[in-house]
């Protein structure tokens, strides 16, 4: 074992971002700190119901989140829940570093401490725990895209945050067992996730809680099956907070609020979807040289502005299954499913049928084409700045762009760099950044999008796809 001593905390300030590591198969563990041992306050249910419920949350998806005009997280937002059951004002005040958020909870300064603890993990020698509010799995995930890079950058060490609420049972995990070592950081889950995406490390250690949360939105991250046994997630309080503790355990255990904290819970797992590249269906003709009813349509206009005609049959099929009643919940609608605002400045009238819908689609992919022809040269490249331009639209494009250059990443490249930059512009941490002028992004949509229609199209030109 190895200790890690930190400064007082007159010095917090300065260490919040300070990453530190500890080698292969050792646990991390704080310096004994008298002023950690005991409260120093005497500050209850009745004081903070006069006052303010302060909780000290982590950084993080699924504890706290701080998006423009809203704050989310699970951990957060049951705790609200919590505190408008006893009529009580709550603060979040985010803390990055474990003996700051001791100090600040043994001071008085914050209540309850939210960072996905487990009963016997980094806080509990100091601290009250509640009762569980849900249980977690371990899980390892990697690079999806880059997964030989990732490997080269981490090899097959485990990486593991020192918040985990994991850090007591490492040595059980079957990983140890088959011979891989772990190495513990002092860095944010969230930062060691976006490490991973971007496939600067090899494997990361999560919880199965947040692989439901981010396999859907972050496809750059690939989760394996569940390790070992569940760990119980709690809240942490002073220990002379008999009665505050009193409250949240009634409450975490009481039936009548049952429904709506697992409903809130399942909010947060909706994230999951095994997600695979878009495979063709019977509505296309197989073994012909027929693909839909309108292909003497995707023809005519592709021949008009030199486009092969079957890159707009795989649109077609990406954006409405060939279903010309289609309307998305955004309001694009038809074949092409095109956005009202793009429709109209493409010349298409409300009233148009399949053809004038078709010709419109085919009129912006090759604004789009010429919109990025200078400074993507290579047609092949071109395409797929093209297409996720037609789903995302070319500003947040623009805004991948720069973020790909601010993250060491090739602005001109789209796979594995510009593909990567997109999905993480669903970020608060990067769509709020100066690289992304206009704002929030779906990216992870239009990174399937232009895999999906690139894979398509090469199935429906008989090319593999590479």
């Amino acid at each position: 074992m190895r200790s890690v001593e930190y400064l007082g905390s007159a010095a917090f300030a300065l260490l919040l971002a300070l990453p530190f590591a500890v080698g292969p198969g050792e646990l991390l563990l704080e310096r004994h700190d008298s002023s950690l041992a005991r409260p120093h306050v005497l500050r209850d249910l009745a004081q903070i119901k006069h006052d303010t419920l302060r909780v000290l949350v982590l950084p993080d998806p699924l504890t706290w989140e701080q998006r423009p005009g809203a704050s989310t997280g699970l951990e957060w937002e049951l705790l609200q829940r919590f505190a408008k059951r006893y009529r009580m004002p709550v603060k979040a005040v985010p803390i990055a570093n474990r003996d700051s958020m001791l100090h600040l909870l043994q001071a008085g300064k914050g209540d309850v401490i939210a960072a996905q603890l487990s009963p016997a993990g980094w806080a509990s020698r100091y601290t009250l725990a509640s009762w569980p509010y849900r249980h977690v799995a371990q899980m390892t995930g990697a690079c999806r895209s880059s997964a030989k890079a990732a490997q080269k950058a981490g090899g097959d060490t485990v990486i593991v945050s020192a918040w985990s609420p994991f850090l007591d049972s490492l040595g059980q995990l079957p990983f140890t067992d088959a011979g891989f070592p772990y190495r513990v950081v002092d860095s944010l889950p969230d930062d060691l996730l976006m490490a991973t995406a971007l496939g600067r490390q090899g494997l990361l250690l999560a919880s199965d809680a947040t692989a439901s949360l981010e396999t859907k939105r972050l496809p750059l991250v690939q989760f394996g099956p569940r390790l070992g046994n569940s760990t119980p997630l709690v809240f942490a309080m002073r220990t002379n907070s008999i009665h505050l503790a009193h409250a949240l355990d009634t409450w975490l255990a009481s039936a009548r609020y049952r429904d709506e904290r697992n409903a809130l819970i399942e909010a947060y797992e909706n994230g999951l979807d095994p997600r695979k590249d878009l495979k063709p269906t019977s509505s296309m003709a197989f073994g012909t040289d027929s693909i839909s009813d309108f292909d003497s349509l995707f023809q005519v206009h592709a021949d008009s502005m030199a486009w092969d005609w079957k890159l707009l049959a795989a649109v077609a099929y990406k954006e409405s299954r060939f279903d010309t009643t289609a309307r998305s919940y955004k309001g694009a609608n038809g074949l092409m499913q095109m956005m009202p605002a793009t429709a109209a400045r493409m010349g298409l009238a409300d009233s148009a049928g399949v053809e004038g819908h078709v010709q419109a689609a085919t009129r912006y992919l090759d604004q789009l084409d010429q919109l990025w022809r200078r400074s993507i040269p290579s047609p092949a490249e071109r395409l797929r700045f093209v297409l996720a331009s037609y789903n995302a639209g070319p500003g947040h494009v623009k805004d991948a762009q720069r973020l790909a250059v601010e993250l060491g990443m090739f602005p001109d490249r789209w796979e594995g760099n510009v593909e990567r930059a997109i999905v993480l512009l669903n970020r608060p941490r990067y769509f709020t950044g100066e690289a992304a002028k206009n704002g929030y992004c779906r990216g992870q949509d239009t990174y399937w999008y232009v895999r999906d229609v690139t894979g398509l199209y090469a199935w429906m030109s008989g090319k593999p796809k590479r």
